[in-house]
């Protein structure tokens, strides 16, 4: 737990430019966005990797600040700087994790490509919860840092048990992967509604309400996104414990979402 503070207490604060650059996009400035964005080279050369993914289809490969907002609109636009955050957590090497930040940034973009789909085709399209599929990944950035300092005896003890890396985290911690995140998300103040999804996505909380669907979603495109060969190999699919219970109303519209072109 102690390594757990120290590392986010570490956390470097959103930078200005950013934040400020999420700011006017959510108040439907784009262009005023970009100029902003523009002034952080990093900022920029992430936005355009991400972009540029095969996932998206773009036909050209994009170059220009403005173009990557001018296409994606505010929504999308908000979600992808959003992803940046983790971006300042990620280690330099993974050890951990059979993983680089290569990997990391496809996962980032397979998960807003789907949840845009899914989000229109559940006519909710709330920029603070779409947040949420942003970092999600950011929890596995700060697990292989907790996990550095034991690499040797925690790929031991996964060699000889059928134990999983989130029940190694809770046994270490007392916490499991949607606590850490929860954390991280406090950390960089993301706003109560994107909290309220983490709860019901942890909690698995079926009330019939809006979020305990959004989650339901959420659940399913992780497991999804996650049961890909590269993140089993990589071993970041043993974080998501596969629900079937708690999925089943949805799956069949899930599935038809994600297959539509």
């Amino acid at each position: 737990k102690d390594r757990i503070e120290k590392f986010i207490k570490d956390i470097p604060a959103i930078p200005e430019n950013v934040k400020k650059c999420a700011d006017l996009i959510e108040e439907g400035e784009l262009v005023k966005a970009a100029n902003v964005a523009a002034l952080d080279h990093a900022f920029v050369g992430y936005l355009l990797d991400v972009i540029n993914k095969p996932i998206f289809g773009f036909g050209c490969h994009i170059r220009d600040i403005h173009q990557v907002f001018g296409i994606l609109g505010v929504e999308k636009s908000f979600r992808v700087v959003n992803a940046y955050y983790a971006s300042l957590i990620l280690p330099k090497k993974w050890e951990v994790f059979d993983m680089d930040n290569a990997d990391f940034r496809l996962l980032q973009s397979n998960l807003i490509y789907h949840w845009n789909k899914i989000s229109s085709a559940l006519e909710c399209e709330d920029l603070h919860i779409a947040s949420v599929v942003s970092l999600l990944p950011a929890s596995l950035a700060v697990c292989e840092e907790i996990f550095k300092s034991d690499v040797e005896d925690i790929k031991l003890l996964k060699s000889h048990k059928n134990i999983s890396y989130d029940d190694i985290l809770f046994e270490m911690t007392g916490m499991r992967i949607f606590d850490i995140f929860d954390i991280i998300c406090k950390k960089w103040e993301l706003h109560q509604e994107a909290l309220r999804l983490i709860e019901y996505l942890s909690s698995k909380n079926d009330d019939g309400s809006l979020f305990s669907k959004l989650a339901k979603y959420l659940h399913l495109l992780m497991f999804f996104e996650l049961s890909k060969p590269k993140f089993i190999k990589a071993g970041v699919n043993d974080f998501v414990d596969f629900d079937t219970s708690f999925v089943e109303d949805i799956y069949p519209d899930f599935i038809r979402i994600i297959e539509a072109v």
